[in-house]
């Protein structure tokens, strides 16, 4: 199955989920486009419509697995997040990518989603400046300069 059938699936799966007052939809949409703009790789878009179903639904790895393959599975793995803390959360998923440097572009297109939808100077925002140094350290090895170039853009007012 491809980005089709995930977006399929992911919007299902999300149901009646919000991102601030829009559709879950929304959010997911807005990864797959910035997604789109640095590759054209079925997999890597189908785990952007997928990214947030293991940590917000009740999908398993498995199920992504049996639905969509190993590599897609392997993926959205990669940026679950897993711990009690946030630190923890994110330090578990820079692990996984580092294991799986694929998902970084994935996981970037989602924080940079995330940046450009945050109000300047709100709580999200600050968290994300907060996060940044670490996040840079762990994900920009990955990922091509532009992409790269997008992140930085999402920070300026």
């Amino acid at each position: 199955m491809g980005p089709e059938s995930a977006k399929a699936f992911a919007i299902r799966k999300h149901g009646k989920q919000q991102y601030d007052e829009h559709p879950y939809e929304h959010h997911l949409s807005q990864v797959v486009d910035i997604l789109q703009t640095w590759t054209d790789d079925p997999d890597l878009l189908a785990a952007a419509w997928l990214h947030d179903t293991i940590e917000d639904t009740d999908t398993s790895r498995d199920d992504l697995m049996r639905l969509f393959g190993e590599r897609v599975a392997g993926l959205v793995w990669a940026v679950t997040a897993e711990g009690e803390s946030r630190a923890d959360k994110m330090s578990a998923i820079y692990r996984k990518i580092a294991d799986n440097p694929d998902a970084a572009l994935v996981k970037l297109a989602d924080r940079v989603a995330n940046v450009e939808a945050a109000s300047p100077g709100s709580r999200h925002l600050e968290r994300y400046l907060g996060e940044h140094e670490g996040f840079a350290k762990a994900i920009r090895p990955y990922v091509p300069a532009d992409a790269w170039t997008r992140m930085e853009a999402a920070y300026q007012p």
